[in-house]
């Protein structure tokens, strides 16, 4: 059981009202020091953890100790973002049922074609010449965003070989792991930054199988 002061159990509550079960924004009177207390605090219980991926700025959310600790269920599903990103993963393929009534939307609204059903007649119809181009550029426009997604997804997911991230990752696989203080010294990232890639992105966003020990009052991580 963790024991919680009131404060803390006041910013934990609002949090779990919220859907991305995030802390902010803290109560008017906790300010300045007094919120880098009670996030290190919170932190320290294990009850919040930092999800940004734009390392300079901290989001920290509730993690499912935080949850339990006031009595209620982690929420069932993933924080919004995390949907977006599942989302444009699985499912950039839309499936081919789907399509013609996309398409025909798009005829309505921006061309005022009410249908791309090529209309059947003895005789050369106009609309049978001039809506195959539509329907053609509506399918090539169309394509041309799945293709953009799945470039953008790849792009977010993937590291590239030389930036700070693939380095942390390098450090954190040796054996003996990495300490905060070498890759602060390797990165010139501040702790905080450090943590928050970490969380956010090794391990919410790449996947990564991270573990961190306290040897001699420092904290090493590892990637197994």
């Amino acid at each position: 059981m963790i024991n919680l002061t009131h404060t803390q159990q006041t910013i934990l509550k609002a949090a779990a009202q919220r859907p991305d079960g995030s802390i902010n924004p803290l109560p008017e009177r906790i300010k300045g020091g007094a919120s880098v207390k009670v996030i290190n605090a919170l932190e320290a219980k294990g009850l919040i953890e930092n999800v940004s991926i734009n390392p300079p700025y901290p989001n920290w959310v509730l993690t499912s100790a935080a949850y339990q600790a006031i009595g209620q269920e982690p929420p069932a599903l993933p924080p919004v973002e995390n949907q977006i990103i599942d989302t444009m993963t699985e499912e950039t393929d839309t499936p081919e049922d789907l399509k013609p009534g996309i398409f025909s939307r798009i005829a309505l609204d921006y061309l005022f074609i009410d249908t791309l059903e090529t209309r059947k007649s003895d005789s050369l119809d106009f609309h049978n010449v001039s809506v195959w181009g539509v329907q053609s550029a509506l399918e090539a426009a169309f394509q041309a965003g799945v293709e953009a997604a799945q470039r953008k997804t790849s792009q977010s997911r993937g590291t590239r070989a030389n930036s700070k991230q693939a380095r942390i990752i390098e450090m954190m696989q040796r054996p003996g792991g990495a300490t905060l203080e070498q890759i602060a010294a390797e990165t010139g990232w501040n702790k905080s930054t450090i943590r928050g890639a970490i969380s956010g992105t090794l391990k919410k966003k790449l996947g990564l199988d991270v573990s961190r020990d306290k040897v001699d009052g420092g904290t090493t991580y590892h990637i197994g």
